[in-house]
């Protein structure tokens, strides 16, 4: 929300403005959030995007383009009718040669998920970089073997401090710490911010308006704990994938209906759900039996994406089980992203023993902890 209006500023400013991120879908919402911004402001923006080879872009309100497009369209005079004021593309249009100087500010959006090798690599296409995202989300996915610190992001390097040390949200020194979220319910934003924002995070005013509306435990708002027994399960539940479609099932066989933050009554469709796991292999076990138009999906898939509902599916028994250990399995990161995709109810399913861990460090405390905590509020 901050970015499309920053981005409306610079363009009323007479400015010309890039925007990237690690994803088509993603360059897309910031576009659409900035064509959506200048109609409120009665402004004229004119948006371009580049999408993947064959397919439309993103955004709706872009014209589509390709990198020669795109090219003369910001090269063109403000008075051209083929000029545009915003162009959004990957870094594989940023970084080419031809892109050098080609906006005054490129804006980097989920800037905690892009690496700083690629931020770089675009940042010659502009005067002005501004980044844009999370450090306590999840870093960029990557495969194959790299050099140690290549999985850096953008974000995270501008938040290591010299001796090695990452705050945990922006100092003033070094940026703006958005301090509000215009998704949370106040109840799930009291939970996250203490847990992972330092306890400066907030609800934007009107969102302790937003519930759901129906039966079962997930009626209402905040977070939710349901556990669930089972044992000798690693990276998939049929147990717990058993119990999510029927929680799902009775709201939506109640007619529920979920609250906006204007106060406006919406019926709860399949579609308002997201299921959220660790694993594919619990992917795939919750696809066989929650509704059709339930989105189910890693939490890396569904990072910067949100719904009413979500719910987190954690699928291991034990964390001696955990196939992949604890870093991976109690991650705060993943922790974070899980349970807070949701508006109105964030939903943690799983079994009571992950909580009976042996811990062997501090860092694993720390972990542990964190999932005790939100188990206890729920």
């Amino acid at each position: 929300t901050l970015g499309a209006d920053l981005i409306v500023n610079l363009v009323t400013a007479g400015r010309r403005v890039g925007v990237t991120a690690t994803s088509h879908k993603v360059i897309g919402q910031l576009l659409a959030e900035t064509a959506e911004c200048a109609r409120k402001r009665g402004v004229t923006v004119r948006i371009g995007q580049v999408p993947a080879r064959g397919e439309e872009p993103t955004c709706a309100d872009a014209v589509p383009l390709d990198n020669a497009g795109a090219r003369d369209a910001l090269a063109a005079p403000a008075g051209d009718p083929a000029a545009l004021d915003v162009v959004g593309g990957t870094a594989w249009l940023w970084s080419r040669e031809e892109m050098a100087g080609a906006v005054d500010t490129l804006f980097v959006d989920e800037a905690g998920q892009i690496s700083l090798a690629n931020v770089v690599a675009a940042a010659g296409a502009a005067r002005n970089l501004v980044l844009l995202g999370d450090p306590q989300q999840l870093d960029q996915p990557i495969q194959g073997s790299h050099p140690p610190g290549a999985d850096r992001s953008a974000l995270a390097h501008l938040l290591t401090g010299p001796g090695g040390e990452e705050h945990q949200t922006m100092p003033p020194t070094l940026g703006l710490f958005l301090d509000g979220s215009y998704r949370l319910h106040p109840e799930i934003a009291r939970v996250t911010s203490e847990l992972f924002y330092e306890g400066r995070l907030r609800a934007h005013p009107g969102r302790e308006a937003q519930r759901i509306l129906g039966d079962g435990p997930l009626a209402g708002s905040g977070v939710r704990f349901v556990p669930v027994h089972h044992a000798g399960n690693d990276s998939a539940s049929r147990e717990e994938a058993e119990a999510v479609a029927t929680l799902i099932a009775e709201l939506l066989r109640s007619h529920a209906q979920w609250v906006d933050h204007n106060g406006q009554m919406h019926t709860l469709e399949a579609k308002d759900v997201l299921v959220i796991t660790p694993y594919n292999a619990q992917v795939r076990e919750l696809l066989d039996v929650v509704p059709d138009g339930v989105r189910v999906g890693t939490v890396d898939k569904f990072q910067g994406q949100q719904a009413p509902l979500a719910i987190y599916s954690m699928a291991t028994s034990s964390a001696d089980e955990a196939p992949r250990g604890m870093e991976f399995l109690y991650s705060l990161n993943r922790l974070n992203v899980a349970t807070s995709r949701a508006k109105c109810v964030a939903a943690v399913v799983a079994s009571p023993d992950l909580l009976r861990v042996r811990c062997k460090t501090p860092r694993q405390m720390r972990l542990a902890n964190a999932l005790a905590r939100v188990i206890e509020v729920g």
